[in-house]
């Protein structure tokens, strides 16, 4: 599979060149460096809880986000979130995305600049967490597991990551300082910073926003956070947790997916 998929890369680039691969979606033609871009919708029925995941955040995006709103990315990675998010949200809409690894940050930028009839997205390379300061990413040459947690990047003794010291902020103050209101939507996807983020980001909580999380719970542990403070920080902003496609809360088990922080009144 390895092997089919380095060939099927190959061909692409020799394909598509310095254009980019077109995805289509939802009306939108956007070009992305071959094997960025988003996954195809037919996978949200997928196996693969990965791809399925993955699928089912598209059809999330396509069908919530609208022309001018705002939407945060938080663990933008290459940018397949970044520009679905920024053509739906339009020309008077507005979307930040953060992404602290540098090699993963360059090709970002890249793709943004494949598609200058989009408003370009904000692009911030520190990292959301609970508090203001400083700390260090684990990356493997900016794949797409660069963390805040060695234990979610090292997954074999043979893996030897590289430190990078970057800044931190919180959902909140970084809202406030920046003068943005409420964002319509924020997709969190920071191998296993997640519940640390969601404790820095209390007063959008409160909100309407919409919030989509990516749960990493084999890395929580070196964050210090468990399934009991999830639910924690859920149920103090009266939110529900639900995954993607699935109609029941969250249990007492917990595993790799994506998850809705659905308000209740």
């Amino acid at each position: 599979m390895h092997f089919q998929h380095d060939v099927v890369l190959r061909l692409k680039r020799a394909l598509y060149g310095a254009k980019g691969e077109p995805y289509r979606i939802n009306g939108y033609a956007l070009r992305y460096l071959p094997g960025t871009r988003p996954v195809r919708t037919r996978y949200a029925n997928s196996k693969s809880s990965v791809a399925r995941y993955d699928a089912l955040q598209v059809l999330w995006m396509t069908t919530h986000l609208k022309e001018g709103d705002i939407a945060l990315d938080i663990g933008a990675y290459q940018g397949a979130y970044t520009l679905l998010m920024a053509a739906q949200c339009g020309q008077t809409g507005k979307v930040v995305a953060f992404e602290p690894d540098p090699y993963a940050h360059a090709v970002l930028v890249k793709n943004l600049s494949l598609n200058p009839l989009i408003r370009r997205p904000v692009v911030e390379d520190c990292a959301c967490s609970d508090k203001i300061g400083y700390g260090t990413l684990f990356s493997l040459g900016g794949n797409s597991q660069s963390s805040l947690a060695r234990s979610a990047v090292e997954f074999s003794s043979a893996l030897r990551s590289e430190e990078i010291q970057i800044t931190t902020v919180t959902i909140d103050s970084y809202l406030s300082q920046h003068r943005l209101s409420s964002p319509r939507c924020i997709k969190i996807d920071a191998e296993g910073a997640e519940i640390r983020i969601l404790k820095g980001a209390t007063q959008i909580l409160a909100s309407n926003s919409d919030v989509l999380c990516e749960l990493h719970p084999y890395a929580w542990s070196e964050f210090g956070n468990t399934l009991s403070d999830l639910k924690q920080v859920a149920a103090a902003s009266r939110r529900r947790i639900r995954y993607l496609g699935q109609d029941c809360e969250i249990g007492d088990q917990v595993e790799y997916g994506t998850v809705q922080l659905e308000r209740y009144f």
